[in-house]
């Protein structure tokens, strides 16, 4: 199966955000840095894997921080990879969206 297809038809999104894409036999991942965290945009495929090497990758940037924003429940995140709740991402339509 297609690795960009199976993560559009699993997560709703249509297209992946902005960053830099890093693929592999392990799926893929689309990360960016800013205001010094590094933030993951879009991450397919073996989880432990990309946690690891989102580790090398902050550690070499030297950046403490990292961040991730998910639309499915956040506690596989908080159990399996150690991320806490800081905050919620709250969306409405504008004013004149009819």
């Amino acid at each position: 199966m297609n690795p960009l297809r199976d993560y559009c038809n699993r997560s709703g999104d249509t297209e992946l955000g902005l960053g830099w894409k890093e693929e592999n036999e392990h799926g893929f991942l689309v990360w960016r840095v800013q205001d010094n965290k590094f933030v993951i945009v879009n991450m397919y495929g073996d989880g432990l894997y990309w946690e690891d090497w989102i580790d090398n990758k902050a550690e070499t940037l030297g950046i403490e921080n990292i961040l991730g924003a998910t639309k499915r429940s956040p506690k596989a995140w908080i159990r399996k990879y150690g991320y806490e709740t800081t905050g919620y991402i709250l969306e409405r339509k504008a004013s004149w969206v009819v």
